[in-house]
């Protein structure tokens, strides 16, 4: 099989592993319970660090376009966890950038009712704006919260399509 070939297969696997996720995550109430789709799920080679950017950008693409005819009415959103060690907070302006503040959890995807997002709650979270990271992304930028357990701000990078 030629590349242009094992591309389109590899291109169908990762689509069926996005669906199937979206179609559990809504018959079964993962929505409320925030069930995500780690993006080295979606494809095992995107489980090395250095594959997350990358693994990504095309995982909202290809969520972007299921997401059209299975969840209509949902936002889709691509999100991970930030370090935070203590210092000043300083967005990340880059791919590069948010490649070297990502936690140790490969980025996800999700699915939320629309108007019911996590960074709407304008009492506990600010969002920070920051650039579009992804060509498929019409809006990023990263949530700061906190939660009642703990004092020192958590934050999470946020793209959506």
């Amino acid at each position: 099989m030629d590349d242009k070939h094992s591309d389109v297969g590899l291109e169908n696997v990762r689509s069926v592993n996005i669906e199937d996720w979206m179609r559990m995550v809504l018959r079964t109430g993962g929505i409320e319970r925030f069930d995500d789709l780690h993006i080295d799920k979606i494809d095992p080679a995107w489980g090395g660090r250095e594959s997350w950017i990358e693994g990504s950008s095309k995982a909202i693409d290809l969520a972007k376009e299921l997401k059209a005819n299975i969840a209509p009415d949902k936002t889709l959103a691509l999100m991970c966890s930030l370090t935070n060690d203590g210092n000043e907070f300083i967005a990340p302006r880059s791919p590069d950038e948010l490649s070297e503040q990502i936690n140790w959890t490969p980025p996800s995807l999700y699915l939320f009712d629309a108007g019911n997002e996590p960074w709407g709650d304008t009492g506990t979270v600010t969002v920070i704006p920051t650039v579009r990271m992804f060509t498929g992304c019409t809006e990023c930028f990263v949530m700061e919260f906190s939660t009642e357990n703990e004092k020192e701000f958590r934050r999470a990078f946020v793209a959506l399509p």
